[in-house]
């Protein structure tokens, strides 16, 4: 998966206004008007995937523009602008605005955080960023392949997206796409099947088909809130009282739903938690900043409830016990 990355601070400070002017039109044909040369800052992170583009901007004040010059270069994807600001950010002002011709009642739609607005491409439109921070997600897709799956997108266009499962599941994801360089070994068949994905999430958002809405459910929507599921137990896992029914009421489904999830890709809602929490104890076991920690300790650390368990399911995942992994690890150091 293509990943791209410019940043400001990359450059000297008077070089950063035409380097930003320069990568803006070569990535997306758009002109940036900049508030204050001297104090721009602005960082773009941009993820290519087959049919998608995933954009992640964070920028001082300052509007982009595409122009009726501009729209003869035949671009005519559909956009989706999505800000990943918290409640709390919106207060201090961290909306930013949207003009375009059939926006909104006067053409134009302020974003607010945990909203988005739909644009089109092959029309001229302005995005103005006017907090001292602000921070946008912009995902393009071809029209030829969201178009067919949105219900009404004169109605798309008229009102910003509100805040559902499935925008939320979106704006997850796309941090996620656009947060860091990952390795770029994923199959074509895994760059596919997230290019759908967000495909999916997208249509469901701005108020999807019939067709599309039951072919989201089934496919795009499922994975996303698998993934949510799982990034939740990777930050969750070490709870010794973490169980199957606190993750489905803290995801609003059932627990049978979270259970089946897992099952659909080939594993087991407890197999999952039990591998974060082993490898969570191997890590300790083998980091010399925790040598001075029991393992028991370290197994509670982990959330495991029950020692005896813990050290069978050890044995059988790493095929050594617990203090014998430590002891060669340390030897080891100290060759």
């Amino acid at each position: 998966m293509a990943f791209i990355e410019f940043d400001t601070r990359n450059h000297f400070p008077h070089e950063r206004a035409d380097a930003a002017r320069e990568t803006c039109a070569a990535m997306a044909n758009m002109a940036p008007d900049i508030v204050d040369d001297g104090n721009l800052s602005l960082s773009m992170r941009i993820r290519l995937l087959p049919g998608v583009a995933v954009a992640a901007v964070e920028c001082s004040p300052l509007s982009v523009s595409r122009s009726d010059r501009q729209l003869g270069d035949g671009n005519d994807d559909m956009l989706l602008f999505l800000n990943p600001g918290s409640p709390l950010e919106q207060r201090a002002g961290a909306d930013w605005m949207v003009r375009q011709r059939g926006l909104g009642h006067r053409g134009e739609i302020v974003c607010t955080p945990n909203s988005g607005c739909f644009a089109l491409n092959e029309r001229a439109g302005r995005s103005e960023f006017y907090s001292p921070l602000s921070k946008c997600l912009l995902i393009a897709f071809p029209r030829q392949r969201l178009l067919p799956d949105v219900a009404d997108v004169d109605r798309a266009l008229r009102q910003p997206l509100s805040d559902t499962l499935p925008l939320r599941l979106l704006i997850q994801q796309a941090l996620e796409l656009t947060r860091s360089a990952s390795p770029g070994d994923a199959s074509d068949a895994e760059r596919l099947r997230l290019s759908d994905q967000l495909l999916d999430l997208g249509a469901l958002a701005l108020g999807a088909t019939p067709r599309a809405r039951a072919r989201a459910s089934a496919r795009g929507l499922r994975q996303a809130r698998l993934k949510a599921i799982q990034a939740d137990l990777r930050v969750h896992a070490w709870r010794g009282d973490l169980s199957l029914e606190w993750v489905a009421t803290r995801h609003g489904i059932s627990a049978r739903y979270v259970r089946a999830l897992f099952e659909q890709e080939g594993t087991a809602f407890s197999d999952y938690l039990l591998e974060l929490r082993l490898q969570r104890a191997f890590d300790h076991l083998t980091n010399p900043r925790h040598a001075r920690s029991t393992v028991s300790a370290i197994a509670y650390d982990a959330g495991f409830n029950n020692l005896s368990w813990f050290y069978r399911a050890f044995k059988q995942r790493f095929a050594a016990a617990p203090g014998d992994v430590r002891q060669q690890h340390t030897e080891t150091a100290q060759a």
